[in-house]
């Protein structure tokens, strides 16, 4: 007949140190993602200019 409110609340050290170190990782992706993007854009995000001229090649 006991109520759950009454007992104490059981904390899982592992579990918070796994979500801690999970959190850790996801930052540290994060920030690398950020700056590969920054270093090497993909090629569809640049707008393009005016393409090449072809150049005709001279009669022998």
């Amino acid at each position: 007949m006991s109520d759950k409110s009454d007992s104490p609340v059981v904390v899982d050290f592992a579990e918070a140190r796994r979500q801690r170190i999970h959190d850790i990782h996801d930052a540290r992706l994060e920030s690398m993602r950020s700056a590969f993007a920054k270093a090497l854009p993909l090629a569809g995000a640049k707008s393009s200019g005016k393409g090449k001229k072809k150049r005709n090649k001279k009669p022998r």
